[in-house]
């Protein structure tokens, strides 16, 4: 049941009141600057004690100019910040065991410390369609590693983690027992460094595993494991992974339990998987396909065990506590207990552990102050996290958190405190008359006018109705403004994190958001119950799981109606320094006003208050999106050959801001294009491009229909919103037929292009050398189909290759003008391509090659490279350089070092 009692937050009067709240964002500055220009810890340290002597010659001076006195102890808490950050020890791969990750077959020993559930799986890379195969994802903890020498052939002791993706034979996998947490193996295996992509914006694999404390990886099958027994030492963790996935296999079974049910009450597979996902922390099974509506409206956090489902948990643990007549003490501390084995069973994650200890301190706070401030325990809890780790402050959750707890407390509490919760409180008992003179007039005047229509509602109706239903609806009503007040709040406050980490601005996240957010308070309590019914009486799990079902059809129903909707979610590039910091000084403004107008000197100035927090609120907002210049080169033509691996992918930016991209990657290399779960043209082609601010693309080209050039480009396309897609002569494969429909579908204009053309783009001139006029494909798609560009800026000029090949080579001399300052080299350094004779015609004084690291087919060939040395072009590789820039000012061309580690924020 409901409380009467307004659901808020205790604001402060005054800023003053937080010292807490003050000293972590000053604690977070220091930890920024730290981030942005090295300071030397032993002079941070020096200069600490400095300041410190000034704090308490502060503190003893007394009252005198409060403000002055304030501003040592900010210094102190920014220095504090700035130190911590840079004594914080890094995560770094094992030494020994990446010196030994160098592809070479090595026999591994250690022990498993998380294994995945035996799935089917596609294999990447390959150039044909690959069949499906069971699979699964394990990760080692290696005691020994095999060294191979010119004298002796050893299996030394090492310590480092490694992950293996093992591939079981099929007859295999309903036979063999999977691999377990706690096995200790042996396994022939060729270990790599985790695959990175050295662009500007994209993701860090690398990064990410080395947090998990994972060095290198491998594939490998199961024939060159051998399993040595199960491991001497008792791992916990082994423990909750195993409950952990006995609870997800539980969790799947169940709708083949409510098969005779009506749909609406009736548990799907896709049903189950989210509720593994959103109650047990297991993703496992949580498609690409799942994930997408969730994404596009901002409420990918109802699939995820994140912060807000552990503090439903630890609400409804308290409320049980407090039903059983547990003591207030008592209850306190079986509820942290509770949440914390809930945390660890869903396999303690990083932002739940934040959470788990922002609860843990607000519970403590409970009991030990009774007229606490929210905004001062955030501080707090904020500053516990940051000392322990002051580099999780980069970390997405833990800033969409704060955010997220901070627009609650800061801002939104104190606006609802002045507006919507009095009249809550005052409509209550309307028939108690000597309420009204302790309330404020307005409100006073508010209960008369409600006591006036109830005494017309008990003539018209009954008693029942007038003084009970009637107060209750009204209340409802003012319960849905809370709901929207807070809402828009906290989505407001949202916007500059998802425009940074998601690239997304989610017109849908607010209405969809409106509802997901009371759903859950019912959905996560009726899923609890139906694991605990599971685990317990497996029969009476169908009993929740029929209330689980109909909420989460009702949410997910919500998800993908306004998830399909094309205008409701617009992408974005990553916001400059400059708006992050206009962002968080305009929302810090508006907590400031917000706080301001709790208890104003004049009543006028508490709506001035309001009125202001809202409008700096909107305008942070504003700020995290509004269109920033390009990152280009100014009166230049700039060429980027962008690292996606073994593919093709080139962006050009003219010198009047004109965009072109040729070819979006992809994995493979042949003519179909294999599933693949991680999307390069979302996650690589279009992470690089938001990274220099591009939000339009004036033109997309491709060069041919062969996977590792064409399959990115869908995303890029939806995205990026091209005014042109440029194409040469192309067979009618179904993926490039599928290509041409996504263009059509986003009213793209196709172009078709033939050698001999030359048009205007820009400030550029862009000749086509190929494909030739009587040029006729075969069936499938090849090499030798690539439409070859040559772009010109003043007196220099990029020859832009594709894959063309030693016959197209031959046929391009007969061009009057291949000469080029800049060659692509064609088909990644292979020696099907870049002849003598064509190498010679272009006379290169740069070339690029795009290519992977450590790739199957040995690219760029040694031969090639010898070539272009000779020739005397100064050659680039992605597989080693990254991406790589280059840019054409008319007279010379200059590189960009640094364009391959452009940082997140510009």
């Amino acid at each position: 049941m409901q409380s009467d009692t307004p659901i808020s937050v205790r604001s402060a009067a005054g800023l003053s009141a937080v010292p807490l709240f003050h000293a972590a964002w000053l604690f977070a500055l220091g930890i920024v600057v730290a981030s942005r220009i090295w300071l030397r810890p032993t002079m941070t340290l020096f200069a600490i004690a400095l300041v410190a002597a000034l704090c308490v010659i502060a503190v003893r001076r007394g009252g005198r100019e409060q403000g002055v006195r304030w501003v040592p102890f900010a210094v102190l808490w920014i220095l504090l910040g700035a130190w911590c950050a840079e004594v914080e020890p890094h995560p770094a791969p094992a030494q020994a065991l990446s010196t030994l990750s160098d592809g070479l077959m090595r026999a591994v020993e250690g022990t498993v410390t998380d294994a995945g559930p035996l799935r089917t799986e596609l294999e990447q890379n390959l150039d044909e369609q690959s069949t499906a195969a069971p699979a699964q994802r394990i990760d080692v903890r290696v005691s020994s590693i095999e060294k191979v020498n010119d004298e002796e052939d050893v299996q030394a002791p090492v310590e480092g983690g490694i992950r293996l993706t093992v591939r079981w034979p099929r007859e295999a996998a309903g036979s063999k027992p999977a691999l377990q947490c706690g096995d200790r193996i042996r396994a022939g295996v060729r270990l790599i460094p985790p695959e990175e992509y050295h662009d500007g914006g994209v993701w860090s694999r690398t990064d990410y595993l080395l947090d998990s404390g994972i060095s290198s990886s491998a594939t490998v099958a199961l024939d060159r494991v051998e399993r040595l027994g199960p491991s001497h030492e008792s791992l916990l963790w082994c423990r909750l992974s195993g409950w952990q996935h006995a609870t997800t296999t539980r969790l799947l079974s169940l709708p083949a339990k409510m098969r005779g049910f009506p749909p609406a009450v009736r548990l799907s597979q896709d049903d189950a998987i989210m509720l593994a996902a959103m109650v047990a922390g297991d993703r496992t099974y949580l498609s690409k396909e799942l994930r997408v509506g969730f994404e596009r409206t901002g409420s990918f956090h109802m699939l995820v065990v994140s912060g807000f489902h552990l503090a439903i948990v630890a609400g409804c643990l308290f409320w049980i506590a407090r039903c059983l007549r547990i003591p207030r003490v008592p209850a306190t501390f079986v509820t942290i207990a509770a949440s914390f084995a809930y945390a660890m069973f869903t396999g303690f994650a990083t932002p739940v552990q934040r959470s788990l200890w922002m609860v843990t301190i607000y519970l403590l706070g409970r009991l030990l102050y009774r007229e606490r401030n929210t905004m001062n325990t955030i501080g707090f809890a904020s500053l516990c996290l940051l000392v322990v780790s002051p580099r999780s402050l980069f970390d997405s959750s833990l800033q969409m958190t704060l955010l997220a707890v901070i627009a609650l407390a800061g801002v939104a509490a104190p606006l609802l405190q002045g507006t919507i919760h009095p009249y809550i409180s005052a409509i209550r008992n309307l028939r108690l008359t000597a309420i009204d003179i302790k309330l404020e007039p307005r409100f006073a005047q508010a209960r008369v006018l409600m006591r006036m229509v109830a005494a017309k509602m008990e003539h018209a109706f009954n008693s029942y109705v007038a003084w009970k239903v009637f107060p209750w609806a009204v209340r409802f009503v003012l319960r849905i403004v809370e709901l929207l007040v807070v809402a828009c709040v906290v989505e407001l406050s949202m916007t500059l994190p998802m425009a940074i980490y998601f690239h997304r601005i989610t017109v849908f996240a607010l209405p969809v958001n409106l509802f997901i957010l009371p759903l859950l308070i019912v959905l996560m309590p009726a899923a609890l119950a139906t694991l605990v019914a599971l685990v317990t009486w497996p029969a009476a799990a169908i009993v929740p799981g029929m209330v689980v079902a109909l909420a989460l059809h009702f949410g997910v129903g919500l998800v993908h109606r306004f998830g399909s909707l094309a205008l409701g979610d617009f992408r974005i590039p990553i916001p400059s320094l400059w708006q992050s910091a206009g962002f968080c000084v305009l929302l810090g403004m508006s907590i400031a006003f917000a706080q301001w107008a709790v208890a104003p000197p004049e009543k006028w100035m508490g709506r001035t208050g309001r009125r202001l927090a809202w409008a700096c609120l909107l305008l942070a907002a504003v700020a995290a999106v509004v269109p920033r210049p390009i990152d280009r080169p100014r009166g230049a033509l700039l060429v980027q050959a962008i690292d996606v691996g073994q593919g093709d992918s080139l962006l050009l930016i003219t010198p009047d801001g004109k965009t072109l991209l040729m070819d979006g990657g992809g994995f493979g290399g042949g003519p179909r294009q294999a599933t693949q779960d991680f999307d390069i043209g979302e996650e690589v082609v279009s992470a690089a491009l938001w990274s220099r601010g591009i939000r339009h693309l004036d033109a997309v080209a491709l060069s041919h229909a062969h996977s590792d050039h064409m399959g990115g480009l869908p995303a890029v396309l939806r995205n990026f919103h091209p005014d042109e897609l440029w194409v040469g002569n192309n067979p009618d494969t179904p993926d490039y037929e599928a290509l041409l429909s996504e263009a059509s579908d986003l009213h793209v204009k196709l172009r078709s292009f033939h050698a001999g053309e030359a048009f205007a783009f820009g400030s550029t001139q862009v000749n086509v050398l190929a494909p030739f006029a009587d040029y006729r494909p075969a069936l499938e798609a090849g090499n030798n189909d690539s439409m070859v560009l040559r772009v010109a800026y003043g007196g220099t000029s990029a020859l832009l290759e594709g894959d063309a090949e030693a016959p197209i080579e031959k046929e391009m001399l007969t061009e009057a003008n291949l000469k080029s300052t800049l060659l692509k080299v064609g088909h990644h350094g292979s020696v099907t391509s870049s002849q003598p004779e064509f190498v010679a015609a272009v006379a290169p004084q740069w070339a690029v090659i795009s290519s992977g690291l450590r790739n199957r087919y040995g690219h760029p060939r040694f031969e090639v490279l010898a070539e272009l040395q000779a020739a005397g072009a100064r050659t680039y590789r992605t597989d080693v350089n990254g991406a790589s820039c280059f840019v054409l000012d008319g007279k010379s061309v200059t590189t960009d070092l640094g364009c391959g580690w452009r940082g997140a924020l510009q």
